[in-house]
């Protein structure tokens, strides 16, 4: 919750509806004064003018000491989600002159909410001026939510002005995440034996570390001094546990060699879909590793504990197309650099806002260090020939085309014969 004065910044004034009737009359007045050789016309009118000049001047003098405050139940927000906003406006007292206001939210949150004034002095408590509307964001993105705009009339209510303050909350509105199928092949490809490292050919000791015994452990590996100990079976553990991870690669570069690049509406679906596997694994106990083609600063790659689901939406949430560039270090060196780290293959997702041949090209060897490696590229022809350079490697394919649901694409990537998936 953020709370800021209203500052005095405001409109020029604009007439009313009486306003500009008490300026008509003043010109009739006027023009019949002349018309009849009538001194009193002119007096008349002179003193309907001063009185539209003394209304504008005390709209623009009076100033409005008050402080805004917005709540929102997380400065996250969800696409399509709708969201209630708590505006609290403070003030000593409430200036009768302020008869609406409004409060500026974006267009793809929809209508600007405005009311009446009454109505909120009305529901004062103790100089907090409260009122409740309610957004529904159709973009993922960071938004402004503000400034609040006031408008002041005069007492006779024949100038008003618009008042508004610098004070502004920013929300990220985070992609849409649609439930995903648990797949065995991710599922026991990522976890397999809790991807167990050998620390040593020759462990020393102190290294062998007794545990339970797992359905499925062998025979040869029992600690019998241990289980005797413990009174149940114990196993030689000569390994070290980690995590099971997932590596998910967005390269948002658009095409450099000419070839079809992905529409606006096959990137969201890119970004919906990355940010629905992404806590999808999360959910499923996975480490994540992001690497993503960014240009703004931030790391290229990153990893999330199963409990940053947020943290990666937020950073999903600003995720932009972006040409290549000679500076930008390689996804597919990058990528190749987090496999190897992890020591083992691990499952590897790739999400390519285009498919070219050279990008399919850089990647294709990277099966070697996934189990299993799947890849979504947009739809077209321009995305058959890299697919087919991974399908050829090994790899997985799958289509993001728009016209289909996250979780439909999903399913036909990794639950259906893979034989069977083409680009289309």
């Amino acid at each position: 919750m953020l709370r800021h004065p209203l500052l005095a910044r405001s409109r020029w004034f604009r007439l009313t509806r009486r306003g500009w009737g008490v300026l008509v009359v003043a010109v009739l007045v006027a023009a019949a004064a002349v018309v009849t050789d009538r001194r009193e016309g002119f007096v008349v009118a002179v003193f309907l003018v001063t009185l539209l000049v003394v209304a504008a001047v005390s709209v623009q003098v009076r100033r409005a000491r008050l402080s805004v405050a917005r709540r929102t139940p997380s400065d996250l927000l969800a696409v399509g989600e709708r969201t209630d906003v708590v505006l609290d406006v403070r003030t000593e007292s409430w200036d009768p002159s302020i008869t609406r206001w409004r409060d500026r939210v974006p267009a793809s949150f929809g209508e600007p909410p405005e009311g009446l004034a009454d109505e909120l002095a009305e529901a004062s408590v103790a100089g907090v001026v409260r009122a409740t509307y309610s957004i529904r964001p159709e973009r993922r993105g960071e938004f402004p939510l503000g400034p609040l705009v006031v408008t002041r009339e005069d007492p006779f209510g024949l100038v008003e002005a618009e008042r508004s303050s610098d004070a502004r909350n920013a929300v990220i509105v985070t992609p849409s995440v649609f439930p995903l199928v648990r797949s065995d092949l991710v599922q026991a490809s990522g976890e397999g034996a809790r991807h167990e490292h050998r620390m040593s050919n020759h462990p020393r000791v102190d290294e062998l570390i007794a545990r339970e015994y797992r359905s499925g452990d062998p025979m040869r590996r029992i600690h019998w001094r241990a289980t005797a100990r413990r009174g149940e079976l114990m196993v030689r553990q000569e390994e070290q546990e980690i995590d099971p991870a997932v590596v998910l690669l967005f390269d948002t570069a658009t095409a450099s060699d000419g070839s079809r690049t992905a529409s606006d509406a096959v990137f969201e679906h890119l970004v919906d879909l990355a940010a629905s596997i992404s806590t999808h694994v999360l959910a499923g106990g996975f480490r994540l590793t992001l690497v993503e083609s960014v240009p703004r600063g931030t790391a290229l790659s990153e990893r999330f504990e199963p409990a940053q689901a947020a943290d990666v939406l937020r950073r999903l949430a600003l995720v932009t197309p972006t040409r290549p560039s000679t500076d930008a270090p390689d996804v597919a060196v990058v990528s190749r650099e987090v496999l190897d780290r992890v020591g083992a293959p691990v499952p590897f997702v790739v999400l390519l806002a285009e498919i070219g041949v050279a990008t399919a090209r850089r990647l294709a060897p990277l099966v070697r260090l996934a189990d299993p490696a799947i890849a979504f590229v947009p739809p077209g022809d321009g995305s058959v020939e890299g697919a087919g350079l991974l399908r050829a490697a090994g790899w997985i394919v799958g289509v993001a085309d728009p016209r289909q649901a996250v979780p439909d694409i999903w399913n036909a990537t990794v639950l259906v014969d893979r034989g069977e998936a083409g680009v289309r």
